[in-house]
Parts: structure tokens; C-alpha cells; sequence
């Protein structure tokens, strides 16, 4: 009985190292997974809050303002362009789009190859006041 123990000895050591890595890579994911989606989710109520403003005021410079304040917890200063503003006759789409250059937590778009640099593109689309 006491040959088997002896056998055994480093076999839990050597289990747990080959789970360990694993795990920690699944909570890695996890980790990057929650950080791009509430990067994503802020990139969208920034255009989507300077697609307002430029339907209520009809001036970029108010709406680009507004979406740069919405932008505040990004990690890096968003693009931001107004490629449709409201027509002064009323009626139509005011439009808001925001990129941003997304740099992951843990360096993941250089450990995968191919992968290349993530880019976050967040279009509000607000109907224009008459």
C-alpha cells in the first residue's frame, strides 16, 4: 500500500499545473470579454447622445461636445463625425458615428495572430425636429 502513495506522490502537483493554465487563460477571456462589450456599449450612447443633440440644435460642434463628454471612460479620445445633419426645412436624420482604437487589457490582439487592432464603431441616428 505505502508503493502506491510513494508512485502518486507529485501527481496532484502535476494535475493542477496542467489545469491551472486553462483556467487562467478562460478568466483572461472573461476578463477581456467584459471589458471590449462595456467599451462597445459606451462608444454607442456616445453617438447615440451627440445624434440628439445635433437633431435638437442642428450645430456639429454642440453634438461632437455632447459625445465627447458621453465618451469620458473610454481608454483613448474617440473619432467623432457627423456624416448627416438635420436639413434647416426639418424633417430627416441627424447621424453620429464614433470609432474608437481599442488597445485591450491583456495585449490580445498581439498574442493572436492575425488579429490585427480592434476598432469600435458605435451610429446614432436621431429624426430631426421640424
Amino acid at each position: 500500500m505505502r508503493r502506491f502513495v510513494r508512485v502518486e506522490r507529485g501527481a496532484a502537483a502535476v494535475e493542477f499545473a496542467l489545469v491551472l493554465v486553462p483556467l487562467i487563460v478562460l478568466l483572461l477571456g472573461i476578463i477581456e470579454f467584459g471589458y471590449i462589450f462595456n467599451q462597445q456599449l459606451t462608444v454607442t450612447n456616445s453617438a447615440r447622445e451627440g445624434a440628439r443633440v445635433l437633431a435638437i440644435t442642428r450645430d456639429t460642434d454642440d453634438a461632437i461636445a455632447a459625445a465627447t463628454n458621453a465618451a469620458t471612460s473610454l481608454q483613448s479620445v474617440p473619432t467623432i463625425t457627423t456624416p448627416q445633419v438635420c436639413p434647416a426645412t426639418g424633417g430627416g436624420d441627424a447621424e453620429v458615428v464614433v470609432t474608437l482604437a481599442l488597445e485591450t487589457i491583456t495585449g490580445l490582439e498581439a498574442w493572436v495572430p492575425g488579429l490585427g487592432a480592434i476598432t469600435l464603431t458605435g451610429k446614432g441616428v436621431t429624426p430631426c425636429g421640424g
